[in-house]
């Protein structure tokens, strides 16, 4: 049986392939002692046994949450058993969609692109496996964050990880994967986001500002000769515009917020549930002119308005 756990990461599990097979088999999968999945196969024409689908079952039984501190379901351990052959054990950690900046499966800092800009007195949520440097780049300052072997989220503003020197650095260099400019924020109007990437894992945002198209949903009839209003609800819709980028890569972190599973916008002093929808732009991937993108969005509870 050939190894499926291609790399770390659950979405690049690979198929399980067994050739010149002659009597059907039995197939385990378990993430540490609990059995997750077991099924029956038969060999086909070829005398072939083809196990598929492994990727969504390890996506499904990895993710994380949109908190600071330790993951306690990004990584687990992982054994295939298939009658006849010997076990394959693995640890694998979340990712729900695969990423194409990472072919071989090796990072560990969980962000999506890595680069970008930061802001101080915002959230900046980076996932680290393991221990990792972060350099405040224009100065010798460096800080260690995460713990050994265990998937930690850090909010890695400059302010709370360099609060005496935040101001002589240029970037924040974390672990030479991911490299954020410190930038002032852009304006009062901003609006931070986060929200869970590729990974599954925290990641965030600042858009320049929001922008609102009202409407609402309900069952009109008439009662008592009158027509009425029956289960209003807002639908209302909402926009983040990013405002000019600084790196091409901050395309790929907005492309993400577009796939995501959870995301959230800080407003008035809260982080409220949001669904995006769309996005309102094209990314012309040949030049990076510093253009701008637009998310499109509707809040969880239909209720809440922004």
């Amino acid at each position: 049986m050939n190894n499926p756990f291609a790399t770390k990461f659950a979405a690049q599990a690979v198929d399980i392939i067994l050739d010149e097979v002659s009597n059907s088999k039995e197939f385990q999968l378990l993430k540490g002692n609990q059995l997750i999945l077991k099924e029956s196969y038969s060999y086909d024409a070829d005398h072939r046994i083809r196990i598929t689908g492994l990727a969504d079952v390890l996506s499904q039984a990895l993710y994380g949450t949109l908190t600071v501190g330790e993951q306690l379901n990004a990584k687990a351990s992982f054994t295939a058993k298939l009658t006849g052959e010997e076990d394959v054990t693995a640890t694998v950690y979340a990712m729900r969609l695969l990423n194409p900046k990472d072919p071989q499966g090796q990072k560990n800092v969980l962000v999506v692109a890595g680069n970008g800009v930061c802001h101080p007195d915002t959230q900046l949520l980076v996932t680290v496996i393991g221990k990792v440097t972060v350099g405040l780049t224009g100065t010798t300052k460096t800080k260690s964050i995460g713990t050994a072997g265990k998937v930690v989220t850090v909010d890695c503003d400059p302010k709370i990880l360099f609060p005496d020197d935040w101001e002589d650095g240029v970037a924040l260099n974390i672990g030479s994967e991911a490299v954020y400019r410190i930038l002032p924020k852009p304006c009062d109007d901003a609006v931070e986001v986060r929200f869970l990437n590729r990974y599954d894992m925290p990641e965030t945002l600042v858009a320049r500002h929001l922008t609102e198209k009202p409407a609402a949903t309900d069952d009109t009839s008439t009662m008592y000769g009158l027509r009425t209003r029956f289960d209003v609800q807002s639908s209302t819709e909402y926009s983040l515009a990013s405002g000019p980028l600084h790196h091409a890569d901050q395309y790929d972190t907005w492309q993400d917020l577009l796939t995501s599973r959870k995301a959230q916008v800080y407003w008035q002093g809260q982080w409220i549930d949001i669904v995006v929808t769309k996005s309102n732009y094209t990314r012309q991937r040949r030049q990076f002119y510093g253009g701008q993108v637009e998310i499109s969005f509707q809040t969880a509870n239909p209720l809440m308005i922004l």
